[in-house]
Parts: structure tokens; C-alpha cells; sequence
């Protein structure tokens, strides 16, 4: 050590230097002889065998297991001067080289390893002796944190007259609002009440909204549990879920438990014996439901659309006694789903709901209420007053192709063209084809995969389908095909009939293969057969693939025949298509006619949709001078 940085030292180690010099000795520092921290260096004056020494009489001591330190004071009374300084230097070698200050206290980063490590060791001591804690007062189950929190009472606020579309299913789960504010009126005629109701559907059919409904109908609890949520990675914690959630409603009986997606909890039981726990929440879900003896108040409704996945002990008699399908809404139904939608937002009086009902055929409740939803986000964008029947028309588009694009498809004024005759073809023979249903629109606007569009719009809904409504629609799906090859040329026809082929030959295979319209083939399921693994001779092959293709030809050569005799409509409705972009039945009406319409044009419309974005953009202060 440097004479300008040497320490002075007591000739007698107190009892704190003894022992950080003995804590260096075992984590090996004193051998390593490194530099500290601080920058001082050990001074080389100390003979290699003194040091030796010094550590072999150092290690005697801490060999024994009386008081070393007693031992140190003795021995160190008995020392000359010069033994003494070899145990000082020891002394400074141990604390310089363990990273400790002046006064042999640690420096920072002993000390913040000092501190961490007492933190951590009484964290990990305070944390098993919890974990301790709830082994003995929750039954085993270490790890559950928050149960809770799980299948929690909720208020409900709806009613029966905030469930439109399904009236059917809403008709029958009346009843069970009955059993729960009388009971007493069936118990008294020794009639025994339901235990389930099992609501049957497709997603976003009305299955929660109905349940939540008998419980705000009968203003009692309502508990709302998925059934994904009650098994996790530990064993029995779906068991004992299911065991939390029946006690919760026994105490508050009479409620309403709702399970959504059942099929998740109630699939059906498996032996295999690499998950012999699997069916642990399965059975215990029946054990509670079989408990219901002194609580019949509870009422259990579970919502599915995997019906055939449930377990048989699931669905039998005396559990889930009641089932009600729910099905997607009819036109009536959609009708009011959509005033009801429509009354909650700010919209025109041109918002026709008989309109919108047909032109959703197929939608749920759920649907209905994303489209207007979508509607007014779309009026809100554009800075509107209110939702209009456009607004809305641009909805159903968006969710059933995509949105619009209306930048990087039509390349060239080549791409335009066929399109609109293409979609001109399809709108022609629709209109002249007898048993079609009628034309609602016609686009080329692009939007998902699909370059253009020409919608229908049922007047009703179709439950089932006469042989002419299926030949009318083989007529139209040809119609853009047909147009292709009559305007450009048959070996200038486009991959954009693609969708159409595949869908006429659907319809045409079922003709043959399911209805039993054919002739040729006669009545007969052949669908049956393939299900089941079985073929068909080569006879019957080829007569069914005959009868196939004669169905297409004919029905290409009717489509044909339409357009040549209806050249002059064909060509004024592409054309006002390459004007106009879109066009409604009405205004189709009057451009095949040769007149001319009152509103603007595509290069206007789409002018106007960029100076009504950079207005946008002016706004949130996007835009900038080079604009």
C-alpha cells in the first residue's frame, strides 16, 4: 500500500474486523488478492510466508468450535511487534480484497448484497408459511388465487322487452319466470320444477340476452359463468369451481346460473386413461344439479350451439329438463330487432326497416345490431346529423365482403370495363328471368375479394326452394360469364367468374345428387352413400356427371339468349355503371330505359371523398403545406 493511502490500524483486531477478516478468508478473497474497488492495492511488503502463515493460523482457529476470538486475544498478547503487523496486514489484505471501505464497513456493493439477500430470504420465509396457511384453511388448494372473484352476482337490468327476433324462444322461457315467482302454484299440484333450461343456437342468436332476461323479469341474482373458466392447469380446481358457484346461488336463492358455452364444461365423458381427471367437473356439475333438494329456487340455464357434444347424464330428464332452440331471427324478427337498434341512435326518416330486414337474410340479432352500430360510426366519420338508410346500406356491405377499395384494383380502364359488364350481365338476366328474385343493387366498387356486386333482395325468406327458383339462380350466376364472352370474345373471358362457376355447380349437384330433380337420374339421395363411404358403379358416376354438366349448358345458353335479345339494356347499364359506380333498383330501372340520373358521378364522388378527407385531416392537424 501506498505511503499516502495507509490505514492505521489497532495492533488487536476488534470482534467486527475479526470477522470480516474471517468471512474473506472463506469466500476465497484473501487468495485472490485482487484490487478493490475503492482503489487501493495491497502492499507487497508481507512475506509469502508470514501471509501463509498468518492464514493457516487464521484457518486453526475457525477449525474449532470454541469462541475463535478468544482464542485471536490470547495468542495475539503473546506476539512480538512483528508477528502483530503480519495479522494488520492480513487484516487489510481480507478487507480490500472483499470490497469494504476504511472502516471495515461494506461498501455498495456488499452492502446492497447484504440487504437483498436478508430481503429475500424473510420474502421466501413469509411466503411459504402462507402458502402454509392456505393449504390448512383452503382444503389443498395452494395456488388459488382470486376464486372469488369467480361467477361473481350480477344486477341485471333487462327484460323481456329488450329481446326481439326470437319470440318463439321467448314464448317458452316465460314459463320459467312463472316457476320462480310462484313456485308455489306448481309445488301445490305436486308438480316438480325444472331444474335446467338448455338454450340451443347459433352464436349471437340472443342465448345470454334471453337468460339475463328471466332473471331481470324475475328480479332475482343472476350468476353468469363460462364454462371455459372452470378448468385451469391445476387438478380439481373445475370441481371445485363448480362447487363455489352452486353455494353462492344457495345462498341466494331464488337466482338464475347461467352457464354460456356449456359444451365446454358438459362435453361428453372420456375413459382414456392419459387424462384420468377430465371428467372430475363433469361430475360434479351433476352431483350438484341432483342436489337440488331443499333449493329448487335455483334455476340453471345453459347456452350452447354444440348440442351433440353434451354428455347424455347432461341432458337427460330431472337435469337440463327444458330445451329451447333459438334460432336466427325470420323477416318479422329482424324487423324489430332493427327498430329496436334503430330507436337507440339518431337516424333519418329514410331508414326503411322492411328494407333492411330483407337484405340481412341470414343475420342474427347480434349481426343486425353490429351493422347500425357500424352505421353510425361510418355517419360519425363523415360528420353527418344522422344515420341514413346509406349509411346503413354501406354497413352491410362492409360486413358481409369488406370494406371498400377503392384505390389499387381497377388498374386501367380495361379492369372497369369488364367489370361492369360483367356485373351488368348478372343484373340483366336477374331482371328478365322469371322466379328471380329481385335486384337490390349494383356495384363495381370492389371490397374484399370480390371486384364487384349485384345484390338481391328476397321478398321473403326462403324456407325451402321450387326447381325454377333454383334454375333462376343458375341463370343469373351464368349471366356474368355469359356477358364476358359475348362483349370481349371468348378467349377474352377473365378468372372473374370463379365464385360463380363454383356456386352453380353446387346448386346444379344438389338438383342431381340431393332434390331429386333430375330426370334422367331420377329420385334418389345420393348424398347418403358418400357420408357413409359407399360408391356408385361407373354407370351411375357418369349418368350423375351428365345430368350435371346438361343442367350448366342449359343453363348458360338461356343466360345467353337473354342478353343478345336485351344487347341495348346490357350496354346502357354497364355504361351507367362506369359512370356511376353504384346503382340502386330504381335508378337501374331508369338508366336501362336510356335515362339520365340526377346525382353525381364516380370522378365527383370520389373528388369529393378526398376534399372531404383532408378536411379531416385539417382537423386533428395531420396535414401540411406540401398537401
Amino acid at each position: 500500500m501506498s505511503s499516502s493511502r495507509r490505514l492505521v490500524l489497532p495492533v488487536l483486531l476488534s470482534q467486527k474486523q475479526y470477522y470480516l477478516c474471517f468471512r474473506q478468508l472463506h469466500s476465497g478473497a484473501l487468495k485472490s488478492g485482487r484490487k478493490t474497488a475503492t482503489g487501493f492495492s495491497i502492499k507487497k511488503d508481507v512475506e509469502d510466508k508470514e501471509s501463509k502463515g498468518w492464514l493457516d493460523r487464521v484457518k486453526l482457529f475457525t477449525s474449532h468450535k470454541t469462541d475463535a476470538y478468544d482464542d485471536y486475544k490470547i495468542m495475539i498478547e503473546k506476539m512480538d511487534e512483528s508477528e502483530k503487523k503480519t495479522y494488520n496486514d492480513g487484516f487489510i489484505r481480507g478487507v480490500f480484497a472483499g470490497g469494504h471501505k476504511e472502516d471495515g464497513k461494506p461498501g455498495p456493493g456488499r452492502l446492497f448484497f447484504y440487504t437483498f439477500g436478508r430481503l429475500f430470504f424473510f420474502t421466501s420465509f413469509a411466503f411459504a408459511g402462507y402458502l402454509v396457511y392456505r393449504m390448512f384453511t383452503r382444503k389443498g388448494l395452494i395456488f388459488d388465487f382470486g376464486v372469488d372473484m369467480f361467477a361473481m352476482e350480477q344486477d341485471v337490468d333487462v327484460t323481456f322487452d329488450d329481446v326481439c327476433g326470437v319470440d318463439e324462444a321467448k314464448m317458452e322461457i316465460e314459463e320459467i319466470v312463472e316457476y320462480l315467482r310462484n313456485p308455489e302454484r306448481y309445488t301445490r299440484l305436486g308438480a316438480r320444477l325444472p331444474k335446467g333450461v338448455l338454450l340451443i343456437g347459433d352464436p349471437g342468436t340472443g342465448k345470454t340476452l334471453l337468460a339475463r332476461a328471466v332473471a331481470g323479469e324475475a328480479s332475482v341474482p343472476f350468476f353468469h359463468a363460462s364454462g371455459s373458466e372452470f378448468d385451469e392447469m391445476l387438478v380439481g380446481q373445475g370441481a371445485r369451481r363448480v362447487r363455489d358457484l352452486f353455494k353462492k346461488a344457495r345462498k341466494h336463492a331464488p337466482c338464475v346460473v347461467f352457464i354460456d358455452e356449456i359444451d365446454s364444461v358438459g362435453s361428453k365423458r372420456t375413459s382414456s386413461t392419459l387424462h384420468p381427471y377430465a371428467n372430475q367437473t363433469i361430475n360434479q356439475l351433476l352431483s350438484e344439479m341432483d342436489g337440488f333438494v331443499q333449493n329448487e329456487g335455483i334455476i340453471v340455464i345453459g347456452a350452447t350451439n354444440k348440442r351433440d357434444h353434451l354428455d347424455s347424464a347432461l341432458t337427460r330428464p330431472g337435469r337440463f329438463d327444458v330445451e329451447i332452440k333459438v334460432s336466427r331471427p325470420d323477416l318479422a324478427g329482424r324487423e324489430d330487432i332493427f327498430q329496436l337498434y334503430l330507436d337507440k341512435i339518431i337516424h333519418s326518416a329514410d331508414c326503411d326497416v322492411t328494407t333492411l330486414a330483407r337484405g340481412t337474410t341470414g343475420f342474427t340479432g347480434a349481426d343486425i345490431e353490429n351493422m347500425v352500430n357500424q352505421a353510425a360510426l361510418k355517419a360519425a366519420t363523415e360528420r353527418a346529423m344522422r344515420v341514413t338508410m346509406k349509411h346503413l346500406d354501406e354497413a352491410r356491405d362492409r360486413i358481409l365482403m369488406g370494406p371498400a377499395r377503392l384505390k389499387g384494383l381497377h388498374a386501367d380502364e380495361e379492369a372497369n370495363r369488364n367489370t361492369a359488364y360483367h356485373e351488368a350481365g348478372h343484373t340483366i338476366v336477374g331482371i328478365f328471368t322469371k322466379h328471380s328474385d329481385p335486384i337490390h343493387k349494383v356495384t363495381i366498387t370492389p371490397r374484399g375479394e370480390s371486384l364487384g356486386l349485384t345484390a338481391h333482395l328476397p321478398e321473403k325468406d326462403h324456407l325451402q326452394y321450387t326447381k325454377s327458383q333454383l334454375l333462376a339462380k343458375l341463370d343469373v350466376l351464368m349471366g356474368g360469364r355469359v356477358a364476358e364472352e359475348l362483349i370481349f370474345g371468348e378467349d377474352m373471358v377473365t378468372t372473374g367468374a370463379a365464385s360463380d362457376m363454383r356456386k352453380a355447380s353446387e346448386i346444379a349437384e344438389r338438383l342431381v345428387k340431393t332434390y331429386g330433380m333430375s330426370e334422367h337420374v331420377g329420385l334418389r339421395d345420393f348424398t347418403s352413400n358418400e357420408e357413409e363411404g359407399l360408391s356408385f358403379g361407373p354407370e351411375t358416376n357418369n349418368a350423375i356427371d351428365e345430368e350435371i354438366k346438361r343442367l350448366l349448358k342449359e343453363s348458360y345458353e338461356r343466360a345467353k339468349q337473354l342478353l343478345i335479345k336485351y344487347k341495348t339494356e346490357h350496354h346502357l347499364l354497364a355504361e351507367g355503371l362506369l359512370e356511376y359506380e353504384t346503382l340502386t333498383k330504381q335508378e337501374v330501372e331508369r338508366v336501362i330505359k336510356g335515362e339520365k340520373l340526377k346525382k353525381p358521378n364516380a370522378a365527383a364522388i370520389k373528388q369529393a371523398g378526398i376534399r372531404r378527407k383532408r378536411q379531416q385531416q385539417k382537423t386533428v392537424g395531420f396535414i401540411t403545406e406540401a398537401d
